[in-house]
C-alpha cells in the first residue's frame, strides 16, 4: 500500500467516524439538553451530582408541548403579533412560577418550594421560546 493509499483510507476512516458521531435529535432534544447543561451546576449542595443524560430524557416532553404549540399556532395561522405576545410571557415571572411544580428524586416527588436562579429563570424561558418558534416556523 503506497502512502497516497493509506492517506485515503485514513481520511474515509475519520469522515466515517465523524459521521457516526452525529446525532439527529429532534428540536425539543436539543433544547432539553441545551437546557439541562446549561443549569446543571445550579445547585450548591457538593453532594448532590445531575445525571444530564436521564435530566435531559426526563425534560424532553415538557419542550416537545411547547413545540407542538408552535406547530399548532403556526397551522391556525396565528400572527406575528401573538407569536409574539407569547414570546414574551415564556419571559415573565408569571411563566417561571408557573412552570415549576415538582422534581423527583430516589423516586419520590418533592414540590419545588425554594426559589430558583436568575440563570435558571434565563435559560428556560430561551429554551422554551426557542422550541415554540421551532414548532412555529416547522424546524424538526
Amino acid at each position: 500500500m503506497n502512502k497516497f493509499d493509506r492517506f485515503s483510507l485514513l481520511a474515509v476512516i475519520s469522515l466515517l467516524l465523524l459521521s457516526g458521531c452525529t446525532q439527529n435529535q429532534s428540536s425539543p432534544q436539543r433544547h432539553a439538553n441545551h437546557f439541562i447543561m446549561a443549569t446543571a451546576d445550579d445547585s450548591s449542595d457538593p453532594n448532590f451530582r445531575m445525571n444530564k443524560a436521564d435530566s435531559g430524557r426526563m425534560i424532553t416532553p415538557f419542550f416537545e408541548q411547547f413545540w407542538q404549540q408552535g406547530r399548532k399556532d403556526r397551522d391556525a395561522g396565528v400572527s406575528r403579533e401573538e407569536v409574539e405576545q407569547r414570546l414574551k410571557y415564556f419571559h415573565s415571572n408569571e411563566f417561571a412560577n408557573e412552570i415549576r411544580g415538582k422534581s423527583r428524586f430516589a423516586g419520590t416527588d418533592y414540590n419545588q418550594d425554594r426559589p430558583v436562579s436568575s440563570r435558571w429563570r434565563k435559560e428556560m424561558s430561551q429554551a422554551v421560546s426557542e422550541t415554540y418558534m421551532d414548532g412555529y416556523n416547522g424546524v424538526k
